[in-house]
């Protein structure tokens, strides 16, 4: 049977040994020794409890690392790896032991973890495609004149933020975000200042929005889009080709978007934009009985 154990500054080696021979299932800015190498010793103490190793008889056979579950018991996992020859001696309850209520794993199609993550009884919430295009083939088409593009501006727009996001993803299995949450992202290395976007009709109330963040050198289209009232008029093709422009404005030569699998509307569009098939991605998700 696979026991989970802590990581200490006793085993963390057994770690970084495990990790270093493990594939990089999840898109992180760094790896996990690059955040926990800046840090001073009290904060690594706190970054260790997000790590847990799996044990077998007196082997380490490999870890799960997720982030501290949120107020409502939500967690991410960052990265999850066993040896192979251990996957079958898996239990299901093994992360009942942790004190989150909802995982959720988003990995490549293709990856290893797959195994691991049908053992642990894991369920496969969607599947995603990411798309990448070449700013350098963007053809401007834009009618501006019937159009306001407003960028997000920090400790001002928050709110009104929240308030399209709310709107747009309230279907979307989505915690509703807060103006924390936005501070919070603000400060993260991915965020990427002037980058936010909001589109608005011609007396300037906004109906969409999206954003451009840098994750592990991408630069991705995320959050975007349309209150339901303004949908299907061409309000979220304007507002991803004025993103793809911001981006050739500013000499970054590759752009990237990620649409759920199933959603052939998404896909023809950005077919129709321009962006082509990069990778596929597996949501998956399990909660803790």
């Amino acid at each position: 049977m696979v026991f989970m154990k802590k990581l200490s500054i006793f085993n963390i080696n057994y770690f970084k040994k495990l990790y270093n021979k493990s594939e990089n299932a999840y898109i992180c800015d760094k790896s996990f020794f690059e955040i926990y190498n800046e840090e001073p010793f009290f904060i690594k103490y706190i970054i260790r409890k997000q790590i847990k190793l799996f044990k077998v008889k007196n082997e380490y056979v490999g870890y799960i690392w997720y982030e501290y579950p949120s107020d409502e018991g939500f967690s991410n996992i960052y990265a999850i790896y066993l040896k192979d020859e251990y996957i079958e001696l898996l239990n299901s309850q093994i992360l009942s032991l942790s004190k989150v209520n909802t995982f959720r794993f988003d990995m490549l199609a293709n990856s290893k973890a797959t195994a691991i993550m049908k053992k642990l009884n894991f369920n496969v919430n969607s599947k995603n495609i990411l798309m990448k295009m070449h700013t350098t083939t963007y053809n401007k088409n834009l009618d501006e004149n019937k159009i306001i593009f407003k960028h997000f501006k920090e400790g001002q727009d928050e709110e009104l933020r929240c308030e399209i996001q709310n709107s747009v993803f309230h279907e979307k299995n989505r915690i509703p975000l807060s103006a924390g949450d936005i501070k919070i992202e603000e400060d993260e290395e991915y965020y990427l200042k002037d980058f936010g976007v909001f589109i608005c009709t011609e007396n300037g109330q906004a109906i969409g929005y999206g954003q451009i963040i840098c994750n592990n050198g991408l630069y991705t289209i995320v959050n975007l889009g349309i209150v339901d009232e303004y949908r299907k008029h061409g309000y979220g093709e304007m507002l991803v080709k004025y993103l793809i422009e911001l981006c050739y404005r500013q000499s970054i030569q590759n752009i990237y978007i990620r649409v759920d699998k199933s959603n052939d509307k998404a896909l023809s569009l950005y077919n129709k934009i321009g962006f082509k098939e990069y990778e596929s991605f597996i949501t998956w998700y399990k909660n803790i009985e």
